[in-house]
């Protein structure tokens, strides 16, 4: 039977409905957006709340930077205001939201100026939306007031329009959650009118911000970018409704982008291009890093710098993946492929001024093997081209020991060819230096080996050909000889560094999946909840290694209980409400995440549809967050306790 194309699309009116089921129990989010400072944003927001509140509607102010306009502070008297928190700061009393305090009160609705503000150090979290998404949860609408300037995707843009760089930002996923948002718009000659007047700073600060960010230039700029953005939100508004009533059913996502993403410093430009781009075209796109099997770690530092790129992709709404392969290039065709990306996003490799022997060229790589993906390369003007990568641990180290091994092994064979000669010929010692060629590669990677390739036939012309001790060949079949020699060698180095580094991905996906079927098998003969937990006490040890595991689970109309325990967890005094914290509203919390990303422990929810189960307590000696690749197991360990644990409370 042929489905009729007026009516809506079932998925289509299926996922509306969970999303308004979602957003009913949620506080709504009301978003004050505008261009520049001193544009009425507070003043619009207050207003609206005086109206709210004369309407009868509970309103309570939680925090309002006035900045001595007495326009906004006229507007505040008379509404309820919450007392701040004060939080020592190095000798200073900083004065922030109570975040707490407002959920205790929990009025109808609470106003929350400067969305993108940083919170003192100390704080439940670093940023101010963080906040408002907790206040959300409990139930609370929110107003607050936003800048374009603080969009986390528009920081390249607002650079290059006023020169200024943005530090406070807001993901653009946490603005594209609010329910509403309102464009509070000021013509730019009115806007510098008001600050000639002092009716946005003091004097002083006033006449520094008209040199410095306040030109007539630089807020026409702003305002184009708050325009388009609003328009962006109006056409995803039209799009879903469109959807929702069954119109363009079955175009789905026409575009998908992969973007390349490692610990370079223009990374971040990337990530916010691929954002611009996947928005315009109205797709989705993956940020891929890619682990090149065979290649000497990466430094601390260059991984720290590639796992914070991968959270900015995840806040600007892509998804994340991680690849590994012999070839970065070829990982990224594969994945494009699999995905069927119409695009592929890379950044301009930078020109060097010293010579990386053989280094792989993965733009050109990218572009010859595409197959029909377009390949766009990003250039980051801020960045010099001549920046060395992110340094390799202990690579120098390894490069030396090969030069080491091949310069000795070599010098050895030709000490005890000459020697033995005319005993042995060319052709034995041809064989030999093969062989060397064959551990260089397996030993020490494809530049070891394709130096031992140029070495040994240099060796063998110069010590073993006629005429000796010159790099003059005078025979015909000397010369077809050693290049046969330089094209097997060549080969068959490719050849070991390629199955070395499939031997090492298939050994480590082996492992993986080892260790989640051990698991699935501890939970198949686990009788009870404690056994569960100790099952999976016992496989987070293994897959982090840490130094104390404590495993909490939710008893039936009891509080969050030890079920399993693997060595002590002594939580600081900032730390007490952590776990319960992390219990109520789902969400990671601890070191490593945006909740007290300060703190020693790391925390995980277990949660099956929405409904807390426990939460699993890790804390490493010394403190350090979870990498990416434990987050991902223990989140697959923990999703299949969550499921057990379940079926235990059904039977």
């Amino acid at each position: 039977m042929t489905p009729d194309p007026t009516r809506p699309d079932p998925d289509a009116l299926l996922a509306a409905i969970h999303a308004d089921e979602a957003r009913a129990a949620r506080g709504r989010l009301k978003v004050f957006f505008g261009f520049s400072p001193g544009v009425g944003k507070t003043y619009a927001m207050l207003a609206s709340a005086r109206r709210l509140a004369a309407a009868g509607t509970d309103v309570v102010v939680g925090i309002v930077e006035t900045h001595g306009r007495a326009e906004t502070a006229a507007l505040v008297e008379g509404l309820e205001v919450l007392p701040r928190l004060a939080i020592s700061y190095r000798g200073h009393t900083l004065r922030e939201l109570d975040l707490s305090g407002a959920i205790a009160r929990r009025p109808q609705v609470l106003i929350v100026d400067e969305m993108a503000h940083t919170n003192a150090p100390g704080s439940l979290h670093p940023k101010r939306w963080q906040d408002i998404d907790d206040l959300r949860a409990a139930g609370i609408d929110v107003h607050t007031a936003l800048n374009v300037q603080h969009v986390e995707s528009l920081v390249d843009l607002v650079e290059q329009a006023t020169g200024v760089r943005v530090k406070e930002t807001v993901p653009d996923e946490a603005l594209d959650r609010a329910d509403e948002i309102e464009l509070v718009d000021l013509p730019p000659d009115e806007l510098l009118d008001r600050l000639k007047a002092g009716k946005i700073y003091l004097p002083d600060v006033a006449a520094r911000a008209t040199e410095r960010f306040f030109k007539r230039s630089n807020l026409l700029e702003l305002r184009e970018l708050s325009l388009r953005r609003m328009t962006q939100r109006v056409d995803r508004d039209v799009e879903s409704a469109r959807l929702a009533d069954g119109h363009d059913r079955g175009r789905g996502i026409t575009e998908r982008i992969l973007v390349a993403v490692g610990p370079g410093p223009g990374a971040e430009r990337i990530l916010r291009k691929a954002n611009h781009i996947a928005s315009g075209l109205r797709g989705e796109w993956v940020a891929a890093t890619v682990d090149k099997a065979g290649a000497a770690p990466l430094a601390p530092e260059a991984v720290e710098q590639s796992e914070r790129h991968l959270r900015l992709a995840e806040s600007l709404g892509g998804s994340v993946t991680r690849l590994s392969g012999a070839s970065i290039a070829d990982a990224l065709l594969h994945e494009a492929h699999r995905l069927r990306a119409t695009r592929i996003l890379v950044g301009k490799p930078s020109h060097q001024r010293h010579v990386v022997w053989f280094k792989e060229n993965v733009v050109d790589r990218l572009v010859r093997h595409s197959r029909g993906i377009d390949v766009l390369v990003v250039c980051d003007d801020d960045e010099p081209r001549d920046r060395p990568p992110p340094p390799a641990t202990g690579s120098s180290g390894r490069s030396l020991a090969g030069l080491g091994y091949v310069v000795g092994t070599l010098g050895a064979t030709t000490v005890v060819g000459r020697l033995l000669w005319p005993h042995i010929n060319d052709a034995i010692v041809s064989f030999v230096s093969l062989l060397i060629v064959l551990t260089s590669s397996l030993w020490f990677g494809r530049r070891t080996g394709v130096l031992a390739v140029v070495l040994a036939a240099l060796v063998i012309d110069f010590f073993f050909v006629p005429p000796f001790f010159t790099l003059v060949i005078a025979n015909t079949t000397d010369i077809v000889s050693l290049i046969v020699l330089l094209s097997v060698g060549l080969v068959v180095a490719e050849l070991i560094v390629r199955l070395k580094a499939q031997t090492l991905m298939a050994v480590e996906r082996e492992r993986r999946t080892a260790r989640l079927l051990k698991f699935s098998r501890a939970l198949a003969v686990a009788l009870d909840a404690d056994s569960i937990a100790e099952t999976l006490a016992a496989s987070t040890a293994a897959v982090t290694d840490a130094a104390a595991i404590d495993v909490r689970l939710t008893r039936r109309g009891e509080a969050l209980q030890s079920a399993a325990r693997l060595g002590a967890i002594v939580p600081a005094a900032d730390e007490d409400g952590l776990v319960t914290w992390v219990d109520e509203y789902g969400r990671a919390a601890g070191r490593g995440t945006d909740t007290l990303p300060g703190a020693r422990l790391t925390c995980l929810p277990i949660r099956y549809q929405g409904q807390s189960l426990g939460v699993l307590v890790i804390a490493f000696d010394p403190p350090r967050p979870l990498s990416r690749e434990e987050h991902d197991i223990l989140a697959a360990l923990i999703d299949q306790t969550a499921v057990t644990l379940k079926s235990l409370q059904k039977r």
